[in-house]
């Protein structure tokens, strides 16, 4: 059995790619994501023996090539242009590929397995979730209600000695969304943050954001993951850093908000480094921030997801970005 990293190169799937895609996850346990680097693409990745590797790829080429995979490449950079400078990507537009089939033998996707078979785990536990309503379009508070589940469950776990991280079950849609409107200009983040709260606004008055939080079997395979966490991070064989290590949050923290700066000093970590609640989250959003654009949502709709449930459970003040002096029940994650 080999690990494989397969990119199809398409802007939009062909019913045939999404058939093959779906019995690849059902079938064979692979993951999926969504991405835009070198052209718009599906990433499939998963073990397979080498020797069914050549049907694969033949039902995957078929898929790909009956399906939408021309596109303007000038708007293509120019869309995708901030997006780079923030991520910091080397060359996303060098080659823009399309109407293409790549695959990888991938060894290792980070630096140790365990953080290899965490990052897999997580993903495919959405993916077995939610991959037949993959390609559709999706309304977003069922999903936000999804994953409010899973953190309320999580309020009995919460570390309650480490009192600067308030509401840890729910801190890393605060944090995330803090993050987000750091890197907005003043004209833009007036934009998102008067669109966003009268979106919130007229949802609270429909009553969509009256969320159910009964278990789901989502919240039960969430859970399920967390327990498998608990004891690596008993041990100190897993931290807040990981899958990266501190280096990755260095090369950030200059660009970072104001509070995230005082957050991720270094010499504020012990704090962090070993809360299990906040590196349960940190896995699982993350996991489910790669299944939101298969579902027909944006990326707008992920931070307005943030926003919705750091409003439910913060006050609005603390939705936004300010000098911190010291650490206190207000600090970011």
């Amino acid at each position: 059995m080999e690990h494989y990293s397969i990119k199809c190169y398409v802007v939009e799937p062909s019913q045939e790619l999404k058939t093959t895609i779906k019995k690849l996850i059902k079938n064979y346990n692979f993951m999926i994501d969504k991405g835009w680097e070198n052209g718009y693409h599906l990433h499939l990745r998963g073990t397979i023996r080498r020797s069914d590797l050549s049907w694969m790829l033949k039902e995957l080429k078929a898929g790909v090539n009956c399906s939408l995979t021309s596109f303007d490449e000038a708007e293509f950079s120019r869309n995708y242009q901030s997006t780079a400078t923030i991520l910091r990507n080397a060359n996303p537009f060098n080659p823009i590929l399309k109407n293409d089939v790549i695959v990888k033998e991938e060894d290792l996707i980070f630096n140790e397995k365990l953080e290899d078979d965490l990052f897999k785990e997580s993903n495919k536990i959405f993916d077995h979730y939610f991959s037949e309503y993959y390609f559709e379009e999706n309304a977003l508070h069922p999903i936000i209600a999804e994953i409010m589940k899973f953190h309320h469950k999580m309020k009995e776990y919460e570390q309650l000695e480490t009192y600067v991280v308030e509401h840890q079950a729910y801190n890393c849609h605060l944090s995330h969304y803090v993050a987000f409107i750091n890197r907005l200009n003043a004209q833009d983040k007036e934009l998102v943050e008067n669109d966003f709260k009268r979106r919130f606004e007229s949802d609270s008055k429909e009553g969509l954001l009256n969320f159910d939080l009964s278990p789901t079997a989502l919240t039960e395979n969430l859970l399920g993951f967390f327990y498998k966490l608990r004891p690596l991070i008993e041990r100190k064989d897993l931290n807040f850093y990981m899958p990266f290590d501190r280096s990755h949050i260095d090369e950030k923290i200059e660009y970072a908000s104001k509070r995230h700066q005082v957050t991720f000093a270094k010499e504020n970590m012990h704090i962090y480094l070993y809360n299990e609640v906040l590196i349960a989250n940190r896995w699982v959003t993350n996991a489910l921030y790669k299944k939101l654009l298969l579902l027909g949502l944006t990326n707008m709709d992920r931070f307005y997801m943030n926003y919705v449930i750091a409003r439910l459970n913060f006050s609005e003040k603390e939705l936004s970005d300010y000098p911190v002096q010291s650490l206190n029940k207000t600090s970011v994650s």
